[in-house]
């Protein structure tokens, strides 16, 4: 089915941008593009693989900032992400990341769909697998006008 696959496709985008978005905004750039670089470098792994390989980037985490600073990390990632899908998001003792995210996909394959409006998933796959036209942003005047 067209919506489930796009459903889960754009639901990495939204996990890789949570990822994202925890690590610089609890860190900065630098940070975030130095973890992308180790993951890169020493385990093969990318930015769009990492949605796939989220176990390597947990360790990353582990062993940087410890179980406890893992565990924390992989709760804000998790809060952002459900956030992002419009999910409300409960912190349980002792989770990681990848309990976390498999909690989420749950959670996501409850809902139907077609309820999903206002959800960041539903837009992106209106918009790029389900064939609604995507609109472009407006020209900006130029600099003659």
């Amino acid at each position: 089915m067209i919506a489930e696959r796009c459903r889960y496709q754009d639901f990495n985008v939204l996990l890789v941008e949570a990822i994202d978005e925890s690590i610089r905004d609890l860190f900065s750039p630098q940070v975030l593009e130095t973890m992308y670089t180790v993951l890169l470098e020493r385990y093969d792994v990318t930015r769009d693989e990492l949605p796939y390989r989220l176990e390597t980037a947990y360790d990353i985490l582990k062993n940087v900032f410890g179980i406890r600073g893992g565990r924390a990390i992989s709760r804000i990632i998790a809060s952002r992400l459900h956030q992002k899908l419009g999910l409300r998001f409960e912190e349980v003792p002792n989770l990681d990341l990848m309990d976390y995210i498999e909690i989420a996909k749950k959670k996501l394959a409850q809902v139907p769909f077609s309820n999903l409006p206002t959800n960041p998933l539903h837009r992106l796959c209106t918009q790029q697998e389900l064939g609604s036209p995507h609109k472009e942003p407006p020209a900006l005047p130029s600099p003659d006008s």
